[in-house]
């Protein structure tokens, strides 16, 4: 039996390589995408433990520290063994951008210059550039993860608005390196409304003893003192973890079904090419049983193979995609033995289902099994019987190059189609914020006064204006669009109109136009359509105006520096560029990182299924190419035949993947997308992609033909 295995695999070298490749394919996109999964776990997990090495107790206030339930906690303290030893800190909580899917709660710890030292040795961190704080400062230091994840520099500012209780815009002036995620800012940080406490070091060993001593002896004060410890951290670490790993969980059995129906068909083709010699062992004395464990061991054999492979490769690729995505943008990888034993289900479906089509077929009598083993199926056969030109003398071999033509019209349909909802929904997002490009929109507190030396500058023009939000649907929810509110001849020195327009007009970009409904329920006398307006935006021409001042500027530098200019002011709203372009990252970068590994995938598997197709049909015509060289055609011509064959087959399926991508993408946006606003159908990136795709194909496809027509003994390659 393991002799006849031995020679169908040394027959059959290139269709068991295909197979072990796509069942490796399947289990490595397995270990990829569950680890995407994971990496949000994880990072959450690091946020979650900062209080590993401490204790803090903090509450929230309107106005500054709380003087009673500052003498609560320090009574407390004090009245509890072994530890005085406390630092009293108010806490700033920045969003963590976990890609655009979720956000966590980033600690920025507000200490005194003297317990810095003391911070940083029980956390085991250092600062990766100097710096001392000014008091009452907004300069903060950063993790660098921090930075990564929100594309931020040493020396930027950060704006914070969102899922924390200190609003306000930070001076980034040092990093921290380090395995923890959290940050430093001088005491005071939190001047105003904020959150307020104290950090509390206990001996090795007796932190989490500490912490419930705590709890127990606050209790009559919460919620609205809370104490964070490593025990806290370790319940939270497992509620998070437990629906990451249900998702892992569900990416692999979603994976596992798509690769191991695919498989199995792989495997239903193989069998029926091999019903004549089913037939020939069962008249030579095979039972049914036997031909069944012989099947079962070459698809184990196999199905291994290709496990191990994917594992290695999953592996390997894991690896190059941590340095390439995750710590590019802040977040941590963690191996996940849980998550490659889920891998498994892909082979062993493929094994029991194998052996599910040869009971089929051996239910047939043996006379049966070979008639049905003459018969020649296939949409494909003959369907190019009838191609010729001077110099393309057979036909197109559509039998051999069917799997290349179907692969590559998918893929790049699927292309198409994920480029298209990408582009949707970020040129959705940065179209919104168009207008504030060469703008900045800046509210101040009540009773503030605006900056002097902003409007002063030449390069700056202010306009009195008030501000507008509008909703806007977009592919995966909703987007604001902000529209300025200014008198109607302030509207038209901004637009360079004509003539000034009437109060009440609503301005609006094209784009925007198809998406407002019936402008009297909104509230406005009058819709124009401005040819100056691009993206998604507007002016709206009112009076009276709402407290709030527009500028504009030539060049984006002068953003930055409105933005230093009102760093220690009472600001209450800022909208620049930089504004949109942070809510543009935060909101597509997630879609990005998934739309990228299903290209690169789909990149891997056509290449590997068009290299391996046009191994398999050249090397099966090389006796042909030899008659050919001894009838006198030249080796130039024979390639030139087979490129063409090749280059037809290809770009024929390219050109109908790409109407068939816009087919399915068009019909899904009349349908299920009324209403969405997406600027473009395909974008260029998009296109790029798919003409890499396409001619990387032909290129390896041209090299196999040029290797495989070159000059060689005719009557060595016919015997062989």
């Amino acid at each position: 039996m393991f002799k006849y295995i031995w020679l169908y695999f040394k027959r059959r070298p290139l269709r068991i390589l295909a197979f072990i490749l796509v069942v490796a394919l399947g289990v490595g996109a397995s270990m990829i995408l569950g680890s995407i999964f994971l990496s949000f776990g994880e990072t959450r997990n690091r946020i979650s433990a900062v209080n590993e090495s401490w204790i803090t107790i903090q509450y929230l206030s309107s106005n500054g520290r709380d003087s009673r339930l500052d003498e609560v906690i320090e009574k407390t303290l004090s009245e509890t063994f072994g530890f005085s030893d406390a630092i009293k800190v108010d806490i700033a909580y920045l969003s963590y951008n976990l890609f655009g899917s979720a956000r966590a709660n980033f600690p920025v710890y507000g200490i005194r210059q003297t317990d810095i030292p003391r911070l940083l040795r029980e956390s085991e961190m250092q600062i990766a550039r100097g710096t001392v704080f000014e008091r009452d400062s907004r300069d903060i230091m950063v993790s660098g993860s921090f930075l990564k994840a929100d594309r931020l520099e040493v020396g930027q500012i950060y704006e914070e608005t969102l899922e924390m209780s200190t609003p306000g815009q930070y001076s980034i002036v040092a990093s921290l390196k380090g395995p923890s995620i959290f940050g430093l800012g001088p005491a005071g940080i939190s001047s105003g409304g904020g959150t307020y406490g104290y950090m509390i070091f206990a001996r090795e060993g007796f932190l989490m003893a500490v912490e419930n001593e705590l709890k127990n002896a606050l209790v009559e004060y919460m919620p609205s003192i809370t104490v964070n410890g490593p025990a806290s951290s370790i319940d939270r670490i497992r509620e998070q973890y437990a629906g990451y790993y249900t998702g892992v969980f569900f990416v692999n059995l979603v994976v596992a079904l798509i690769f191991t129906v695919g498989l199995t068909m792989l495997n239903s083709v193989s069998l029926r090419e091999r019903r004549k010699e089913y037939g020939v062992m069962s008249a030579v004395g095979y039972t049914g049983g036997s031909l069944k464990v012989r099947l079962l061991i070459e698809s184990s054999i196999q199905a291994a193979l290709g496990w191990i492979a994917g594992f290695l490769a999953g592996v390997w690729t894991i690896s190059v995609l941590e340095k390439r995505f995750f710590e590019p943008a802040g977040l941590f990888l963690r191996n996940d033995p849980v998550g490659s034993f889920y891998t498994l289900i892909i082979p062993l479906a493929v094994v029991l289902l194998t052996q599910f089509l040869i009971t089929g077929h051996l239910k047939r009598d043996l006379i049966n099994l070979l008639r049905s083993a003459s018969r020649e199926k296939g949409i494909f056969r003959s369907r190019f019987r009838d191609i010729r030109t001077g110099w393309l003398r057979y036909p197109v071999r559509t039998g051999a190059y069917t799997p290349l033509f179907v692969n590559v019209v998918v893929f790049v349909a699927l292309i198409f189609f994920f480029g298209s909802l990408l582009s949707g929904l970020s040129d959705g997002i940065r179209d919104g914020g168009i207008f504030f490009e060469n703008r900045t929109y800046v509210r101040m507190a009540d009773g503030v006064e605006f900056p002097s030396d902003i409007t002063s500058s030449p390069e700056v023009k202010s306009f009195k204006a008030g501000l507008e939000k509008l909703r806007i649907k977009l592919l995966f929810g909703t987007s604001s669009v902000y529209i300025p509110v200014l008198s109607p001849e302030d509207a038209r020195a901004l637009l360079l109109l004509n003539e000034t327009p009437a109060t009440g007009t609503l301005l609006v970009s094209k784009g925007l136009s198809e998406r407002l409904e019936d402008a009297a329920s909104l509230g406005y006398s009058k819709v124009e359509v401005s040819a100056v307006l691009k993206g998604l935006s507007g002016v709206m021409a009112a009076s009276p105006l709402p407290g709030g001042t527009l500028l504009t500027y030539g060049t984006a530098g002068e953003a930055e520096k409105i933005r230093r200019s009102l760093l220690f002011s009472q600001t209450e709203m800022i909208l620049d560029n930089s504004t949109f372009e942070k809510s543009y990252k935060q909101e597509t970068q997630f879609m990005k990182l998934i739309t990228e590994i299903i290209i690169y995938l789909q990149f891997f598997v056509v290449m590997v299924i068009g290299v391996v197709t046009v191994i398999r049909t050249v090397s099966a015509r090389r006796s042909e190419i030899s008659i050919r060289s001894i009838i006198g055609l030249k080796e130039k011509e024979t390639r030139r035949m087979l490129s063409a064959e090749l280059a037809v087959v290809i770009l024929s399926a390219a050109a109908m993947g790409c109407l068939a991508g816009l087919t399915v993408w068009w019909i899904m946006k009349s349908i299920f997308f009324q209403g969405v606003y997406t600027s473009t159908l395909v974008s260029m990136p998009t296109a790029l992609r798919v003409s890499l795709m396409v001619l990387s194909i032909l290129v390896a496809g041209f090299l196999t033909v040029r290797f495989f027509a070159s000059r060689e003994d005719p009557i060595a390659i016919i015997e062989r």
